[in-house]
């Protein structure tokens, strides 16, 4: 599946079924990504991949169409810094955590020697004796370490996107249909998440989410929720208001002097009605 990343979250835009288990290919990564940059060709385009689309050979043919890519890399690639050194792999650098790196212009693959590109390694300080087993080791044409971590921290959009489809919302997993159902649900929960999130941000940008937001603890002032969950729970909203409104009216009667927050919710609920 190709996503757009958009603000915390990612809506798809293009998916396959594949006909195996495992990876994907090189091949069925190229054919999927040449259908998403025909949509982008006139927009600049970065590409975030995880493991599974940590092959050099792929950012070689991303960087030869002039797009930049930030791709996780498995610990066991092997590069060059310099012409006339021997190759080294990223497991033999000794990185510990705290740890950052970035290798400009080296080559990948010792029988191929792909690039030049970019190595960025960042591997997050422990706290609290907890913190990531490993560093990051991410394949990149961007010119800095930081605009390569920046890039790819976005990539948590597209892990909340399927989140959602699994545990999240939609249990698209457990449907347990056939090819052509499944497809057919993918584009419906497609189409019902991008609408949902649109929601959720038209929603925060007037201000709603301070009262129908839910608020972390501790006095914190950000809304533990995303963008997909406040566009689905101002729905659930509007349509609970519609459902059991007289049942809503007699129990405000019965506590007059809360009457000043059930206005607010009001006007809450008014400017909820102007998203949907």
């Amino acid at each position: 599946m190709v996503t757009v990343v958009w603000g915390t979250h990612a809506l798809p835009i293009y998916w396959e079924v594949l006909n195996h288990a495992g990876n994907s290919s090189l091949k069925t990564q190229k054919r999927l990504l040449k259908v998403a940059l025909r949509l982008f060709k006139q927009e600049s385009v970065l590409v975030l991949g995880d493991r599974e689309f940590h092959s050099p050979k792929l950012a070689t043919w991303l960087d030869s169409r002039g797009v930049y890519f930030a791709l996780r890399q498995k610990k066991s690639l092997h590069f060059q810094t310099q012409a006339g050194e021997s190759y080294s792999s990223l497991k033999d650098q000794g990185f510990q955590p705290g740890m950052s790196q970035f290798y400009q212009g080296v080559l990948c693959n010792k029988e191929e020697g792909l690039g030049p590109l970019n190595i960025a390694v960042y591997w997050k300080r422990k706290y609290r004796q907890k913190g990531p087993k490993e560093p990051w080791y991410i394949l990149t044409n961007l010119p800095t370490l930081k605009q390569a971590l920046v890039v790819y921290r976005c990539r948590w959009g597209i892990e909340q996107f399927f989140k959602d489809c699994k545990s999240g919302g939609y249990h698209l997993e457990d449907t347990q249909v056939n090819e052509q159902r499944f497809l057919a649900l993918v584009l419906l929960v497609a189409i019902a998440y991008s609408l949902a999130t649109l929601y959720g941000q038209q929603m925060r940008q007037l201000r709603v989410e301070m009262y129908a937001g839910r608020i972390k603890e501790h006095q914190d002032k950000m809304p533990r929720q995303s963008d997909f969950s406040f566009g689905l729970y101002g729905q659930r909203w509007l349509y609970g208001m519609d459902l059991w409104a007289d049942w809503a009216y007699r129990l405000m009667a019965l506590k007059p002097h809360k009457r000043l927050y059930f206005q607010r919710g009001f006007v809450a609920l008014s400017l909820i009605r102007q998203v949907m």
